[in-house]
């Protein structure tokens, strides 16, 4: 399981502002490409508002689970939950397999108790305690550009979402590359740019937690 700190403020800025932006970052020496494509979030909270979560969030102390398929890929995909703490995110993620991923969303969850993986029996707790059960689907076009120094800034050029999908009904391949009936929610010639600024673990922290030789810290996972 990996684990990052970080803060993030994100604003909705014009097309225009967007690509002056674009064009300055890939003009320079001090960045790289982190993740340029589509981000399918599957929700677990219904009630989750996508936009204002990613615009400016405020402070609110919010847990949030999701898993993330890149790319229509079924091979690629990471179980997320971020927790908000006043305005800090701290963020614990792990990759899950296609069967993992599956029986999560067909209620075959007993399995999650048992896991080595604490990310796992968190969720199954929150899936089993608070009925935290995935229902919502959103579609991410994104661009994430690493900056020197370990920050990031992302912009999402568009982003769609589904209330109406009947997750239970469906297996890996069809959750991971189906065009589902979506609707925009962003308005035309607009993006979401988002700059994330890593804070790393505290040394103290990390011991408490007993992180592996593999964690990683901010500014080396997925966007």
């Amino acid at each position: 399981m990996n684990y990052e700190i970080f803060c993030e403020e994100s604003s909705v800025i014009g097309i225009y502002d967007y690509m002056m932006i674009k064009n300055k970052i890939e003009k320079s020496n001090g960045y790289r490409v982190s993740c340029q494509g589509l981000v399918r979030g599957i929700y677990f909270n219904q009630d989750i508002n996508y936009l204002t979560e990613r615009v400016g969030g405020g402070s609110a102390n919010t847990d949030r689970y999701s898993i993330n398929i890149y790319d229509n890929d079924p091979q690629h995909m990471v179980l997320d939950k971020r927790s908000s703490r006043d305005g800090t995110i701290f963020r614990q993620h792990t990759y899950i397999s296609p069967d993992q991923c599956e029986r999560m969303i067909h209620k075959d969850i007993k399995w999650m108790a048992d896991s080595e993986n604490l990310l796992f029996r968190d969720l199954y707790l929150q899936m089993t305690i608070n009925q935290k059960w995935p229902g919502v689907i959103v579609d991410y076009t994104r661009q994430a550009y690493r900056l020197a120094g370990g920050d990031f800034l992302v912009f999402d050029t568009s982003i769609q979402s589904s209330y109406d999908i009947k997750l239970e009904a469906m297996n890996i391949a069809g959750l991971a590359g189906k065009d589902f009936h979506m609707e925009s929610r962003l308005e035309p010639g607009k993006v979401v740019m988002t700059y994330r600024q890593s804070l790393g673990m505290p040394k103290i922290l990390a011991g408490l937690m007993d992180l592996s030789e593999n964690y990683r810290l901010a500014g080396h996972a997925e966007v």
